[in-house]
């Protein structure tokens, strides 16, 4: 499979995991949801970190990119101190990611989103 391949395939499973926490982390709303990095997806050291990413509403979304000091403060108190240095320092390295890497990524990210799966699944069988 080729790099690029991977790359998309890792986007998409990336924002499904963190949309499926079903509201946004800021206000609560349920729809209009984005997937929104801390640190900009050109880092490659945390483009598909789940630590990395907000599960956000388009509003807040827009918000964040339009006061970046203000998202840079409620992410340190949302997520922590210590945290938000960690990932600092995480996307200041440089990684070069080869094809292998790539697709272990995109191997453990499916292992981590069958539990979700299954629970939306159980969820969407139950109600109404």
């Amino acid at each position: 499979m080729k790099k690029t391949t991977l790359r998309n395939k890792l986007d998409r499973l990336c924002s499904e995991i963190v949309r499926s926490k079903g509201k946004c982390q800021k206000c609560g709303e349920k729809r209009n949801l984005q997937c929104c990095h801390i640190f900009s997806r050109k880092y490659n050291n945390t483009r598909w970190d789940l630590d990395n990413l907000l599960c956000l509403c388009a509003k807040c979304h827009f918000l964040f990119h339009a006061e970046p000091i203000y998202f840079g403060e409620w992410v340190k108190l949302n997520l922590g101190e210590d945290k938000y240095e960690l990932l600092k320092e995480k996307h200041n390295q440089i990684t070069k990611f080869t094809i292998d890497d790539l697709q272990t990524k995109l191997d453990v990210l499916k292992d981590l989103a069958k539990p979700r799966e299954s629970a939306e699944r159980r969820n969407k069988c139950c109600i109404g």
